[in-house]
């Protein structure tokens, strides 16, 4: 898979997005890299999409995001993982331990790049993906977290959402659980407890900025107090900011607009502003 060469110098200093694909055990990626207008290195902020996500976002507010990250010199990584969106790889095999994979391939491949300093790296996780990014910003010292209405633990919500009697009886007929519109394969349920974010805590070493809504109806705002208490048991500094509404995703307005301006805010402070 055709990977850009980290020695080129002929890249067009006018262009603010690159695709690239990264390799990921036998998957490729399909990843978008919004790029500043400025000189490298850049600061950078990987995101990690939840399930049934992908790196555009409902509305588009990840392209928003990184759009507007870059107008304050911060390059932003946006991914599919694989089985999802663009990315290669059977869907039937997404689950916490692919995700770990995931990020950890990302992580990898911008310290090879040479243009992104991973000194001041910021790190979002969005639903799901707060497990993956929770992850990612340990493994990798960031210098901030952003979680927007993260999962804290999966194996109740799934338990609420997939009743286990129901979901063996499918893998047993058809080989997957159905799932709005998804095919989820047993190995997603073998690895609920895979990135427990308590333990995952004890290596954070940045702050953590949450975001979410109080009467969210697909993940409950319980798991962002979890969080915060997990955060606050282990003396990480921890703020959780509530949003009107039920929205999960922060597609309507005004959250989304207030989600993407305090998160920015944020990320300038960790990243960019000595």
């Amino acid at each position: 898979m055709t990977q850009r060469d980290p020695a080129r110098t002929d890249a067009n200093p006018s262009e603010t997005m690159q695709f690239c694909w990264i390799d990921s055990g036998e998957a490729h990626l399909a990843t978008s890299i919004d790029l500043p207008r400025s000189a490298p290195p850049w600061p950078v902020v990987i995101i990690v999409h939840g399930f049934s996500g992908d790196r555009i976002g409902r509305s588009y507010h990840f392209v928003e995001f990184g759009r507007t990250l870059n107008a304050l010199g911060m390059a932003c990584v946006r991914f599919d993982h694989a089985g999802c969106g663009e990315s290669t790889g059977d869907q039937r095999l997404y689950h916490l331990g692919s995700i770990e994979r995931d990020c950890t391939a990302v992580g990898r491949w911008l310290g090879r790049d040479g243009r992104f300093d991973m000194a001041r790296l910021g790190v979002v996780g969005s639903s799901m993906g707060g497990l993956g990014g929770l992850m990612t910003a340990a493994r990798f010292n960031a210098r901030g977290l952003l979680l927007w209405a993260p999962v804290c633990d999966l194996p109740g919500i799934t338990k609420e959402v997939a009743p286990p009697d129901q979901v063996q009886k499918s893998i047993e007929q058809i080989g997957f659980a159905p799932f709005k519109g998804l095919r989820i394969g047993p190995t997603y349920f073998d690895y609920l407890g895979h990135l427990d974010p308590a333990e995952q805590i004890k290596s954070l070493r940045c702050p953590v900025f949450i975001a979410h809504a109080r009467e969210d109806q697909a993940v409950p705002i319980e798991h962002s107090h979890e969080y915060i208490r997990l955060c606050r048991s282990h003396n990480v500094a921890c703020e959780l900011m509530e949003f009107d509404g039920s929205t999960h995703d922060f597609h309507l307005e005004p959250a989304r607009s207030k989600l993407i301006r305090e998160s920015v805010q944020r990320m300038s402070r960790w990243l960019v502003q000595k």
